[in-house]
């Protein structure tokens, strides 16, 4: 009952927010992963903003180190911040929910244009 009471309070957050498919999207798979989180660590709230920061911080570090898509991986975190900041949740209680991207210089393509790529910044090295 409670996944299901929290499914339908992020729905609402959701709809409400407005964003187009993709994006919607993107918050509900950002917002699955969160929820599978919550449930491993025996702390899924019946309320999304008593998510507590120390959570959320875990659940960063978690994804941080399965990061493949840095991209995607921030559009996940805006759209989980985003659904909790509809939800009610305090502005301090969501500062876990961002990470250090530095850009990688790569190869100049074919044309000699300039190429880089967002990494987080643990990556690097």
């Amino acid at each position: 009952m409670q996944e299901s009471s929290l499914k339908d309070q992020v729905m609402h957050c959701i709809d409400k927010i407005g964003s187009n498919s993709t994006m919607s999207t993107i918050m509900l798979d950002a917002w699955l992963s969160l929820e599978g989180f919550l449930v491993q660590c025996d702390k899924l709230p019946s309320r999304l903003e008593d998510i507590d920061a120390a959570t959320l911080s875990g659940f960063v570090e978690r994804q941080s180190l399965q990061c493949i898509d840095v991209e995607l991986f921030l559009m996940m975190l805006a759209g989980i911040r985003m659904i909790l900041l509809e939800s009610g949740c305090a502005i301090e209680q969501l500062a876990p929910l961002s990470v250090h991207v530095k850009r990688q210089r790569l190869a100049n393509d074919k044309n000699g244009n300039y190429r880089f790529v967002k990494v987080l910044a643990a990556a690097v090295r």
